[in-house]
């Protein structure tokens, strides 16, 4: 006995598993785009954290500074790894706002779902009129191109994303060389 499988379903259960794909995707992506400015927020909150824990420890920091030497190798070494600091601070702070900024993808496509234009513009009679005249190809429609402009939001986020995590990393890695270089001049 063979099964048969309906390779080519009818047009309306093709309709609808594309509207259920693009539906899934558009929530997925928009939970990716939620979780990029999460984590840099949290890049941020814990650099400020580190900021803070550095200046409550102000005067034993100071102290130790006090006792070297800028000629020599380790001073020049603290100098170096102080202004690699203080530039990755600034890159954190500049790549987290550029990520959590509000980011726009124009496509040319006047979509139903996000409206441009006001209220005044674009009134709410006219725009239920508007929607109650599309068809399923209009929505699967709307729905892709707002999938697509979703992935570009994405990837627009995802790069100074990427940025901020490199510039928290150099940061950290600066601030441990720093209190090395401080414990070898203390030793």
């Amino acid at each position: 006995m063979k099964l048969k499988v309906n390779i080519s379903p009818n047009s309306k259960q093709s309709n609808e598993m594309k509207q259920v794909f693009l539906s899934n995707a558009i929530s997925d992506i928009s939970t990716y785009i939620q979780l990029v400015d999460t984590k840099v927020s949290i890049i941020m909150g814990s650099l400020v954290a580190l900021i803070a824990g550095i200046l409550a420890c102000y005067e034993p920091i100071f102290q130790a500074f006090s006792n070297i030497k800028p000629c020599s190798w380790l001073g020049i070494c603290i100098i170096i790894f102080t202004l690699l600091y203080l530039l990755s601070l600034i890159a954190v702070f500049v790549f987290g706002i550029l990520t959590i900024r509000g980011h726009i993808s124009n496509i040319g496509f006047k979509s139903k779902w996000f409206l441009p234009q006001s209220t005044k513009e674009y009134s709410f009679v006219v725009y239920k009129q508007d929607i109650e005249a599309m068809t399923e190809g209009d929505i699967i429609e709307n729905m892709a191109a707002e999938l697509y402009k979703l992935n570009d939001i994405n990837r627009q986020k995802v790069k100074t994303m990427k940025w901020a995590i490199h510039s928290f990393a150099s940061t950290l890695v600066s601030v441990a060389v720093i209190g090395l270089l401080l414990l070898i001049n203390a030793l």
